[in-house]
């Protein structure tokens, strides 16, 4: 589906506020908290590369959220952690907060881009405050086109390979629901996917290779390291 995602759940409306983002936990309260990776793709540009974090006790407080309705150990309290506090919203009733901007780079919400939320590659269908995480999740935030598909791009590469020797990667997406799906027509290292979502590449030297899959309007890749032996 194609809806502009708000990062919170409802509550007293709020212009956005210059405070502070986070309201830690009284002393001597019990601080919980995970270990997750974040990362932020801009339209386009990589803004942040997988950061792996740890999120703690207290509350999201960003655009005038009430103490209490945004849980630092959510997927906001990840963005906080992993851009130190460098992204901008507001809060208001019913919608909570709209992400504005992360690290610079600002989407309102009636302009052509916002700013949606996967978990584990999969579209996100709670706002980042509702958004809870477990050890290990996968957490991205992406400028997408409110007429794009919610998909973010998965690149399958070998970790080694021979230089001179042609070999296979794959590009896939994760739907809301279900197995991957193949991306035809996804750039790798100068290649471009087939109906099956495959492509071949040739190392001509020895050395490392990083390679990532490109679409618009999809998310790009991470990268994938290879090593050209």
């Amino acid at each position: 589906m194609n809806q502009k995602t708000f990062l919170a759940i409802g509550g007293a409306v709020a212009s956005l506020a210059a405070c502070a983002a986070i309201v830690t936990a009284p002393a001597g309260a019990a601080t919980v908290g995970t270990t997750v990776s974040v990362r932020v793709e801009g339209v386009n540009r990589t803004l942040l590369s997988p950061k792996t974090i740890r999120t703690h006790g207290g509350s999201i407080t960003k655009g005038g959220t009430p103490v209490g309705q945004c849980p630092a150990t959510s997927a906001a309290g990840a963005l906080d952690v992993a851009t130190k506090s460098r992204w901008g919203g507001t809060f208001s009733s019913g919608l909570g907060v709209e992400v504005l901007s992360i690290l610079g780079e600002k989407h309102s919400f009636t302009s052509k881009y916002f700013w949606g939320i996967w978990i584990n590659n999969r579209f996100a269908q709670l706002g980042a405050c509702a958004l809870k995480l477990h050890k290990g999740d996968k957490l991205l935030f992406g400028a997408i086109s409110d007429t794009a598909p919610d998909n973010a791009l998965l690149l399958r590469t070998p970790t080694n390979v021979t230089a001179g020797h042609a070999f296979t990667v794959k590009v896939t997406y994760l739907p809301a629901k279900g197995l991957a799906k193949p991306v035809a027509g996804a750039r790798v290292g100068g290649a471009v996917t087939n109906g099956q979502g495959s492509a071949t590449i040739t190392a001509h030297n020895k050395g490392t290779l990083f390679l990532r899959a490109t679409k618009r309007p999809f998310i790009r890749s991470v990268f994938a390291r290879v090593t050209v032996s």
